[in-house]
């Protein structure tokens, strides 16, 4: 690949199954739901650490998935060899997408999809998702609101302990800019004392308007779209919701 993450590094991916081992309750029996109505094959492009992915597999469903950081899917493989599962999972950028599968669900959870800020690059990923879904598929992703966004001007700061007695240190700051939500993150690997390793990232994300988006999807092919409350198939968003879900059928 002539392309790599500045993001999602080594002590973020610690960080993130340290402190995301597991998929929410609410929204894994969400996700779930539409996994036993979609008869298989399921798709999870930006799979992380693989907590949505891992869980649905040791149930025998059938999802493959894929991650852009290899950081990620370090760790996701070695929870699948712990697990003892076998995992159809690759690395990949979605807007490079190319499978010769057709996948009745296709899911992205927890408001990763819209790490995908440029516009080109947004456009190019819903059309391989697109194409990537067969006849009647459903395509079902998060999107987080203003409601989400992280005071500016504070710093927020976690301590995450790991098993072999050392500590990562979590310092963030968020800012925004017209509707890109810039979370400056810095990781320090900390052990007996001393600070050992540091990793500084710039985590971005886009804040879209609903009927903007609305529009981004028709654009992309979808005819049958429509916006949930999470993780609430019969509710509809409300005002101070923290994230939308959108269900795009094909």
């Amino acid at each position: 690949m002539d392309k790599a993450l500045d993001t999602y590094l080594s002590l973020c991916s610690e960080v993130y199954d340290l402190s995301k081992p597991n998929p929410p309750e609410d929204a894994y029996a969400f996700y779930r739901d539409y996994a036993m109505n979609s008869n298989a094959p399921i798709l999870e492009p930006m799979c992380g650490t693989g907590r949505f992915l891992l869980s649905l597999l040791e149930e025998g469903f059938n999802v493959h998935g894929f991650d852009a950081s290899d950081h990620m899917l370090k760790v996701l493989h070695a929870k699948a060899k712990v697990k003892n599962l076998e995992a159809t999972v690759w690395k990949g950028f979605v807007e490079d997408l190319k499978r010769p599968e057709k996948y009745n669900l296709i899911f992205i959870p927890s408001g990763s999809f819209c790490l995908i800020i440029n516009p080109v690059q947004v456009e190019k990923s819903l059309k391989a998702i697109y194409d990537h879904l067969a006849d009647g598929g459903i395509f079902l992703f998060e999107a987080e609101t203003l409601q989400a966004v992280p005071k500016e001007g504070i710093w927020r700061g976690s301590v995450w302990p790991k098993p072999n007695g050392q500590k990562i240190i979590l310092s963030q700051l968020a800012t925004m800019q017209d509707d890109i939500c810039t979370s400056l993150c810095k990781y320090e690997l900390m052990e007996a004392g001393n600070i050992i390793h540091t990793e500084i990232e710039e985590l971005r994300v886009k804040i879209y308007d609903q009927d903007q988006l609305m529009e981004i999807l028709k654009s992309a092919g979808f005819k049958h779209i429509r916006t949930l409350k999470a993780f609430d198939q019969s509710s509809e968003p409300a005002s101070l919701d923290e994230s939308i879900i959108y269900e795009c059928r094909k």
